[in-house]
């Protein structure tokens, strides 16, 4: 019998010999140990990693819900809190940037997965010191000086010291702003957990549209200062357009008042060569020199009056109209034209609260519209001088108002860019920086020349039944595209919602028994103009009167205009087809007539990849 081996491990020796193999130390308790130990030491750093990311997270919090308080301390005129909360927010964001400069910080910005994200808040907190350190202080004090009761001028304006010392201070927050930018820029949003992408996007967005916001407001508050006469009176015509009598760019433009500014100060003239000129514009006095083909596209009496200059789709012609006019009843230069209409004046109401009115009444941002456009002519009836005049002054009280100052400069500003999203808003100016600024701002009213900045295209109303039916108009705008036929297609519907012939004879259309037509129908011609360098048909092809189709041109693009009778309770639809040319296109930019009511606007499908 063989003999069983002893127990224990054996290695093969030379010759197939097996030899038992030595005993090891028993080590394994140490490197357990040891692991724990450094495990133990990598959970405390990571745990005070966590604690002082949650710190930077409370600061930064703290910081931006503190932010949120400027606003009520800017309305409040409170100098003292703005600067006490911006010393509180300088704190905060100073603690944040201070721990994330700490080794762990860098460490953990090493790391693989969690890396990005750490950096990404590094980076961002870096941002929002700097931000916070350097340009909120003169932020700040710019707040501080434009508070309302600084921007207010006794007896009507607005203090231009604040605007003026603006001038120095954008610069220096711009720079800072563009620092800021530099950091956040190369954070790589793809690689961020949703949660960091979040608060950093918001960051980056903010910072990415103040840039350009700053730039603007540098570059054009040379100009808006000019403007307000801060290197000599100005004098500018205020344009009321009365959408209850539609026009291509609001409404009827009868009712208009001249306003100089000097050094901020705003005063409405009203002298005896104003009114001249207020008579001229209304007796066919004025030698307007319009184009034969743009003549072409309206009634013969487009020059003979100023309610109807606003027929032109396109507003710098329209106001260079009312500028002629004053050079040949004053014989000097007018400086501007300035035009809204009475649901602007609403929105502006918003702001400034009620006005009171001589029968003891309150016009209100919820009563305006309906009052100015509608309830004057039933109170007046036939007297439509006596609601000329009463539109006039009921606007007038608003425009006094507004220039008084005596509102919030941020509300304000929001309700006008409201009026200006809806097209209700334009201003022309003589000199060139200046016209250049507003048409920058997209209020300028153009029609477009070419389709490099924008691919422009719209559907126009004017009235022609010589009514105030249009308060009672809504319409919508649709655009389709042929991109095989290299076609753009803008459709207009119109309704007739007036609720019955019981109005007054003032309201109800003054032509349309000559033409056998019930009061309650609107005559509307409808036009629109080809794509620069385009074709255009319509459709109908000649409308309800065929004998009042007119073709033409404005500005160079070729026109169409057919004339549609919207009985009441119906709704009516015309379509312009237009042909788009070879070469750059800008962005569509969709442009109407702007009514009492909102104009919805609809963009095909169709068209996306037409158009830059």
């Amino acid at each position: 019998m063989s003999r069983k081996p002893p127990p224990g491990r054996y290695r093969q020796g030379r010759a197939g010999n097996h030899a038992p193999a030595p005993q090891r130390r028993r080590r394994w308790p140490w490197v357990l140990l040891g692991t724990f130990v450094v495990l133990g030491a990598v959970g405390a750093v990571g745990g005070v990693f966590a604690l002082q990311a949650l710190e930077v997270r409370d600061d930064l919090l703290a910081a931006k819900e503190k932010l949120g308080s400027l606003t009520d301390a800017y309305k409040a005129g409170d100098t003292a809190q703005l600067q006490a909360v911006g010393t509180e927010v300088l704190e905060l964001t100073t603690q944040a940037d201070a721990t994330v400069q700490g080794p762990l910080w860098d460490a953990a910005s090493a790391l693989p997965v969690v890396g990005a994200n750490v950096a990404a808040v590094k980076l961002a907190t870096e941002a929002t010191h700097l931000i916070v350190r350097d340009a909120l202080p003169p932020g700040i004090e710019l707040l501080g000086m434009m508070s309302p009761d600084q921007l207010k001028v006794e007896g009507g304006g607005i203090n231009l010291a604040p605007l003026q010392q603006a001038q120095q201070t954008l610069p220096q927050i711009k720079t800072v702003l563009a620092q800021a930018q530099g950091k956040v820029t190369g954070i790589d949003r793809a690689a961020l957990l949703p949660i960091v992408d979040d608060a950093v996007g918001q960051l980056i967005d903010v910072v990415g549209q103040a840039g350009p916001l700053l730039e603007t407001a540098e570059q054009y508050l040379p100009v808006a200062l000019q403007l307000a006469g801060s290197e000599g009176p100005r004098r500018y015509i205020v344009l009321f357009q009365n959408n209850a009598e539609i026009r291509a760019t609001g409404g009827n433009g009868a009712t208009s008042t001249v306003i100089e500014i000097d050094n901020g100060r705003v005063t409405k003239l009203e002298d005896e060569q104003v009114a001249e000129f207020l008579i001229d514009g209304i007796t066919g006095r004025a030698d307007q020199d319009l184009p034969d083909a743009t003549r072409a596209m309206f009634e013969r009496d487009i020059t003979s009056n100023t309610m109807n200059y606003p027929r032109l789709a396109d507003f710098p012609t329209t106001a260079q109209m009312y500028s002629t006019l004053w050079q040949q009843s004053m014989g000097s230069d007018i400086d501007g034209v300035i035009s809204l209409d009475p649901v602007v004046l609403s929105y502006m109401l918003a702001a400034t609260g009620p006005i009171p009115l001589d029968d003891g009444s309150q016009l209100t941002s919820e009563n305006a519209v309906q009052l100015l456009l509608s309830e004057t002519y039933e109170r007046f009836g036939l007297d439509g001088l006596a609601a000329d005049a009463y539109f006039a002054d009921v606007s007038g009280r608003v425009f006094d108002t507004v220039s008084s100052g005596a509102w919030d400069p941020m509300t304000m500003i929001t309700q006008v860019q409201r009026g200006v999203a809806e097209q209700r808003i334009y201003a022309w100016f003589a000199r060139p920086a200046e016209q250049a600024m507003v048409a920058e701002q997209n209020i300028d009213g153009a029609l477009a020349t070419d389709t490099a900045a924008s691919t422009q295209v719209g559907v126009f109303l004017n009235d022609a039944s010589y009514s105030k039916l249009e308060y009672y108009l809504s319409t919508a705008t649709s655009v389709t595209c042929d991109a095989q036929a290299r076609t753009i297609t803008t459709t207009l519907s119109m309704t007739n919602s007036i609720p019955g012939s019981d109005l007054s004879g003032y309201t109800l259309a003054w032509r349309n028994a000559s033409l056998g037509l019930p009061r309650t129908t609107m005559i509307l011609d409808v036009f629109s103009y080809a794509l620069p360098g385009g074709t255009i048909t319509s459709d109908p092809e000649s409308g309800d009167f065929a004998k009042w189709t007119r073709t033409g041109a404005e500005v160079g693009r070729e026109g169409k205009s057919v004339t549609m009778l919207v009985p009441m309770g119906e709704t009516k639809t015309v379509s312009f087809t237009s042909t788009i040319p070879e070469g750059e296109l800008g962005p569509l930019e969709v442009r109407y007539s702007p009514t009492v009511t909102q104009t919805p606007v609809t963009i095909d499908a169709s068209c996306e990849g037409l158009f830059g």
